[in-house]
Order: structure tokens, then C-alpha cells, then sequence
């Protein structure tokens, strides 16, 4: 329920969903710097970014899922999605955690998906099996954001 509380006091949940947020936000290990942002068209669709641990970073999508999710109730579901923007991309497998729904990496800091996630543009998140919609966020601010909670994480 701690991941649900930080989920819930995340700043892209309060509406916004222009531009990037970074700011102290409560986990279950207490308080951590979180970026954020909510999916244009889809609010509900949520991408969190905090530390995750040595020269990586902790990405929780939260995409807005309905009793059948996750498919066939497999609570070890994972499944490979892109992560676009212009001609960047970076393919990864995501894993589904049941304590609040969220499909969940930790990529390393140089990864492309993390130079997807600091790049310009609309960001186009899409899962390969086609279980889920694509969702689409904007990436104002991202880099900032991120880099916030870099430097909180890792100086």
C-alpha cells in the first residue's frame, strides 16, 4: 500500500500532464525523488522514474488496466515494450508487479531507453503483444526531471 500512496501523491496525478515533474515523493523505503508524468489523451497512464539502484534507474509504468489485466491473471506477466520518440527508440521487457499494477525495469543510466527518455518529442510507449494500448507522453522537461533524480540517487 506504500507504492499505492506514493503513486497517489505523485505530481502527474494532480492533473498534470504538460510538462515533466521531479519532487520528494513517499515509497515504501520513505521519502525518494521521483520524476513523473502523465500520458496525453490518457491521464491514467502514469511513468515514474526514481534511483534503482547502482548506475541505474527505477521505471514504473502504470498504464490504466481493467479487470483483465494482467492477462490470464499472471501475476509473473512481463512483456516487451517500445519506447519512441522520433527516431530513437529502445526495446525492454517490463514485469508486471501486483502490489499496484505497475510493469517495472530498472535499466542502466547509459541505456538507450533512458536516452529515449531525456530526448525531444512526444514519447510513444507500446506494448509488443498488443495487450495494452499505446500510450503517449510528452517528453518537456523529462530531461531536467531525470536528471534530478540522478543527481539525488547517485552524488
Amino acid at each position: 500500500m506504500a507504492v499505492l500512496a506514493a503513486v497517489l501523491a505523485t505530481p502527474a496525478l494532480a492533473g498534470d500532464c504538460e510538462a515533466w515533474k521531479a519532487g520528494l515523493e513517499q515509497d515504501e523505503g520513505g521519502m525518494m525523488m521521483t520524476a513523473s508524468i502523465c500520458a496525453t489523451g490518457r491521464p491514467d497512464d502514469i511513468l515514474l522514474i526514481t534511483c534503482g539502484g547502482e548506475d541505474k534507474i527505477g521505471l514504473r509504468f502504470l498504464p490504466m488496466t481493467g479487470d483483465g489485466f494482467p492477462p490470464k491473471g499472471d501475476m509473473n506477466h512481463h512483456a516487451t515494450f517500445i519506447f519512441a520518440s522520433g527516431a530513437l527508440n529502445a526495446e525492454i521487457t517490463l514485469r508486471y508487479e501486483a502490489m499496484d499494477g505497475a510493469m517495472t525495469a530498472t535499466p542502466r543510466r547509459d541505456s538507450e531507453l533512458v536516452r529515449v527518455l531525456k530526448s525531444a518529442g512526444p514519447l510513444t510507449v507500446t506494448d509488443k503483444s498488443g495487450v495494452l494500448p499505446a500510450a503517449i507522453f510528452t517528453l518537456k522537461g523529462s530531461s531536467a526531471a531525470i536528471g534530478k533524480v540522478e543527481q539525488a540517487c547517485y552524488s
